[in-house]
């Protein structure tokens, strides 16, 4: 704390103080000797009344000093100042930068008001303060930063204005980009009296990564005034996911959703339900379909659970659909949008190259089992699959149009009509799956195949089992559909298989490695035909059974196989995985193979039209957009082949940004941020400009000398001037 004076100059008044000192001292009168005959009596009278009268004397002296003093203290008007780290340079313009946090959390319901409706309100009173000359910069800011007014202006006409327009978004809090902004615009300005004003809710996901040392433009003499508009504890519930779980015509499927307690208390009873619409009935001016189920959840505090519905889907088709808990405080994070595929049963050809005398030793056995298992959480999560096992001479009498993927597992005997006929059902959009063997003739297949096979075979290395070397799993491309299940170890480990046998191979240029083996050895490669509407085929260099490696017992080999043949099988719907895209994404939609329609409208949720012209690239034919900034439904409309297409695309909040945990960052937190910087949190916001007045430039006691002045003037006139004398 310390004391400044608003007109210092008065202070050349002090030495006035000693005028009564002056005074008393001139006044003393010289004693007079006159003669008595005995001065026993007055002796004694002046031991008490002198000494009173002196007393009295002293006192009057000091209250007159003082009177004076404070007569001159009153003129030169001082300020007391609790932070001297914020005091401002008198008579110099104040440079302030406003950052309004506008992430989808400030959408959070007060009696009636959001927050960030709230936030406006606070900036607009810090706005009014300022003072001729002052200037400010305005943003909002989540995790990108949206200029109101870039640049530092005294113009409040514009800033007014431009904070009228000013919209909260669907995006979450990171606060870095905005405060190196501010600090940047600040150093730029040549005021000693620089400010950030920062009106959050003081979310604690919005602080991560930040610190004065990562501010490239960081200047502890700037100072910092956070708003803080949460003073409470704020409890919210999330929809955070939804899975889509055996979506098959005519069974019963499963839509399970997850919800989120951000809270610590427990949540009983919470209203749950789901809606669903078929792709052809959706309209994009209204909420998303019929309701299919609804029901009541439990939540522990600061847990997750799962809500599951249950549909029978009367036919094949694309659906859209959204799941919605019971609105609450923050209703943008209360459902989630996803689409989902009904399909007919995936069926599945396999080509037995080594039948065996019993189905155990058959070389699809392992395959069988993962293909259609008896009991399995995996099995639930893919479409159900229908299969059938043929040996090589009973292939040529099955109607490939019912099938959507074929193995060939060690098949040896390869004819023309075998070849003719894969390669007719790969151009026309299925999938095939080479797994070789001991059967296999490199020669051969590299003849029969080539135009089908993403390398070309040039020999067994390995030893058998018995010899106990063997080869590791090395490399996951994890961002392979197959391999995305794999990613967070929830499946299994890859690399705790082994193989003892293998075919060294070379890759074709076009073809793509999806596992390896250690010293750069393909395990799995992915290539496809160069046809419009061509399927994918995939080659396995080893064995789908026991003889060359011991991945059939392993947990690993079902979900493996099992999203083997359904990358496969979607390949042959042409239809992307069901995936859903984020607010603040760039958003990559492949069109598919054929011919580039000239453009692509699109229609958002809120019924906003755009166009934009699809491109063409190596790996990549379709339209880019974005970044979106609103969730739900975008409807794609285009011409191809002479047909009016539409096509849909979910959009959700990143709820894995922790942006709907509302827990507040804590004062202290903040402050070891900013060691070196001056610091103000205000979270009361009934005196928010006298306080910010006060910080900035004190507080001003000429009340408080009044009050005292007075006090002193009636006790010197009363000790002046007694009442009476006894």
């Amino acid at each position: 704390m310390n004391i400044t004076f608003l007109n210092p100059s008065f202070l050349w008044g002090l030495p006035v103080v000693s005028i009564p000192v002056l005074i008393h001292l001139l006044s003393r009168r010289k004693p007079i000797t006159s003669q008595f005959s005995s001065v026993k009596f007055i002796q004694l009278a002046s031991t008490t009344v002198i000494r009173r009268f002196k007393l009295k004397q002293l006192i009057l002296l000091i209250l007159r000093s003082l009177i004076l003093l404070l007569l001159t203290l009153l003129f030169a008007r001082p300020v007391v100042r609790r932070m001297p780290l914020f005091a401002q340079a008198e008579g110099v313009s104040r440079s302030s930068v406003i950052l309004i946090d506008n992430s989808y959390s400030m959408g959070y319901m007060k009696e009636g008001e959001s927050l960030f409706a709230l936030a406006k309100k606070v900036a607009r009173r810090i706005l009014k303060m300022t003072k001729r000359g002052d200037r400010a910069a305005l943003f909002l800011i989540s995790d990108e930063v949206k200029p109101l007014v870039s640049y530092l202006t005294d113009d409040k006409q514009i800033l007014w204005e431009r904070l009228e327009k000013g919209s909260l978004s669907f995006r979450p809090t990171n606060l870095f980009p905005g405060i190196s902004q501010a600090y940047k615009i600040l150093q730029e300005s040549g005021s000693p009296n620089r400010e950030i004003i920062l009106i959050t809710d003081l979310g604690i996901n919005g602080w991560q990564g930040i610190d004065g040392k990562s501010i490239k433009e960081f200047d502890p003499e700037v100072k910092f005034i956070i708003i803080d508009l949460n003073r409470e504890l704020l409890s919210n519930v999330a929809v955070a996911k939804v899975d889509c779980r055996r979506l098959t015509m005519g069974e019963t499927s499963q839509i399970s959703a997850k919800i989120r307690n951000y809270s610590k208390e427990k949540i009983s009873r919470l209203f749950v339900s789901v809606y669903l619409e078929p792709q052809g009935k959706f309209q994009i001016d209204r909420e998303t379909g019929e309701k299919v189920g609804q029901g009541f959840v439990d939540l522990k505090g600061g847990r997750e659970a799962s809500k599951d519905f249950f549909y029978n889907f009367p036919r094949e088709g694309t659906y859209l659909g959204k799941v919605e808990i019971q609105e609450d405080s923050l209703p943008s994070d209360d459902r989630f949008y996803f689409k989902a595929e009904a399909l007919e049963k995936i069926k599945v050809l396999l080509i037995d190259g080594h039948p065996g005398i019993s189905s155990f030793s058959s070389e699809t056995f392992y395959l069988t089992l993962s293909l259609s298992p008896t009991t399995s959480e995996v099995s639930t999560i893919q479409s159900p699959l229908v299969v059938k096992v043929v040996t090589p001479d009973g292939f040529p009498q099955e109607k490939l149009d019912d099938f959507s993927v074929i193995f060939l597992a060690n098949v040896g005997k390869v004819t023309s009509s075998l070849r003719e006929r894969l390669t007719n059902f790969v151009r026309e959009g299925g999938g095939v799956v080479f797994s070789l063997g001991d059967n296999v003739n490199a020669q051969e297949y590299n003849l029969n195949f080539d135009n089908l096979l993403p390398a070309e075979l040039v020999e067994v290395k390995g030893k058998s089992k018995g010899e106990r070397e063997f080869k590791a799993i090395d490399f996951q491309d994890f961002t392979h559909p197959i391999l995305q299940v794999f990613a967070q170890g929830k499946e299994g480990d890859l690399t705790r298989t082994r193989f003892y046998q293998y075919f060294a191979t070379q890759v074709k240029p076009s073809a793509k490695v999806v596992l390896g083996l250690a010293d750069g050895l393909p395990l799995l490669i992915e290539g496809e035909l160069p046809y419009p509407g061509a399927g994918k085929v995939l080659l396995f260099t080893s064995t789908l059974d026991r003889d060359w490696n011991n991945l059939p017992s392993k947990p690993v080999f079902l979900p493996l196989i099992q999203q083997m043949v359904r990358y496969l099988a979607l390949s042959t719907l042409r239809e992307e995985p069901w995936g859903t895209f984020l607010v603040g994404e760039e958003i990559r939609y492949e069109l598919g193979p054929g011919e580039l329609p000239p453009s692509v409208e699109i229609i958002g949720p809120r019924g906003k039209k755009f166009s934009v012209i699809p491109v063409q690239k190596r790996d990549f034919s379709g339209i880019e957009f974005g970044p979106v900034e609103i969730p739900g439904i975008y409807q794609l409309s285009y011409i191809a082949d002479g047909k009016w297409n539409n096509k849909y695309l979910p959009l959700n909040l990143n709820i894995e940004s922790n942006e709907s945990d509302l827990a507040k960052m804590g004062t202290r937190e903040i402050r070891k941020l900013f060691l070196t910087t001056p610091i103000k949190i205000i979270d009361d916001l009934t005196n928010l400009e006298k306080e910010i007045l006060q910080l900035l430039y004190g507080k001003e006691i000429s009340k408080n000398l009044i009050f005292l002045l007075v006090g002193f003037l009636f006790l010197e006139v009363f000790l002046a001037n007694p009442r009476g004398k006894r």
